[in-house]
């Protein structure tokens, strides 16, 4: 899986306004009599794949310590399980979703990143978030 911030900030944004994280997540496909067996594989697939991006940038965001009370478990047949506890922010959770909540620093923190070919990371994105906030409160 390749980290989409995008999808972080949405999700960073998501739990912090109480919204499911997991909402994004289509339901199973049912096997109807009008689906041959190769279009509910391929449903089936489709939305496995979008599972696997959701519930990986969750588990990237519980494993660097900005959110508790949710929690992703891989089972040994590579399936999701979830469990809830009333999922919140930690204070890192904020400190973070802050320095990418404005549309405008947040494309400021992209735009300098790729301008000086450095790969997002938190510690890059808080550096170049006070960077970007500099240039918009000099400008």
């Amino acid at each position: 899986m390749k980290r989409d911030w995008d999808l972080l900030r949405k999700q960073l944004t998501d739990i912090e306004a109480g919204n499911d994280a997991l909402a994004d997540i289509p339901d199973a496909p049912k096997w109807t009599d009008d689906l041959t067996w190769e279009s509910y594989d391929a449903l089936a697939r489709e939305r496995r794949k979008i599972e696997e991006r959701i519930a990986g940038h969750l588990e990237l965001l519980i494993d660097s310590g900005y959110v508790d009370g949710l929690h992703v478990l891989r089972g040994a047949d590579n399936h999701f399980s979830f469990a809830c506890s009333a999922p919140r922010l930690t204070m890192s959770g904020h400190d973070l979703l802050d320095t990418m909540r404005s549309s405008s620093i947040w494309d400021s923190i992209k735009s300098n990143a790729k301008k000086k070919g450095i790969e997002l990371t938190f510690d890059a994105i808080k550096a170049l978030g006070a960077y970007a906030l500099k240039q918009t409160l000099a400008g």
